[in-house]
């Protein structure tokens, strides 16, 4: 089985002071196990930010053993409509959320399951998109 991977996870991964850096890395083993692990475009530029080089990013991954993968029209659309819910729903600053509805939307149309550590918006935009949380969530 095919599992989508959330930015928080693999910089949970990726810094072993992270207070979520054991159960993630612990998820991804397990989720490699079932079958690829994936992640976006989107990602993969959240990622880019905390990396000193392309290379070290390219390389990370690689290791990890995350494949990228293109978003899809469907999920592009299903993003928008969610985030235009969100606006209707929430009057305050929409800054920061259209990525994640990105994400979301691209692992329900692929009908595969997100390990994250950001429940919230997805419950909410993606009641359906199976998620996998760490404990407490």
């Amino acid at each position: 089985m095919t599992t989508f991977i959330d930015t928080n996870i693999i910089l949970s991964i990726l810094n072993e002071m992270e207070h979520l850096h054991d159960w993630a890395v612990d998820q991804l083993q397990i989720r490699r196990t079932l079958g690829p692990t994936i992640i976006c475009d989107i990602v993969y530029c959240e990622t880019s930010i905390g990396m000193a080089s392309l290379d070290d990013l390219n390389e990370a991954l690689t290791t990890l053993g995350i494949t990228r993968i293109p978003e899809t029209d469907y999920s592009l659309f299903l993003a928008g409509r969610a985030f235009v819910n969100y606006k209707h729903i929430n009057k305050g600053p929409k800054n920061g959320v259209l990525p994640d509805f990105i994400i979301g939307a691209l692992a329900y149309s692929l009908e595969v399951p997100l390990l994250t550590a950001d429940v919230r918006r997805y419950k909410t935009y993606f009641p359906n998109l199976e998620l996998i949380t760490p404990p407490m969530s």
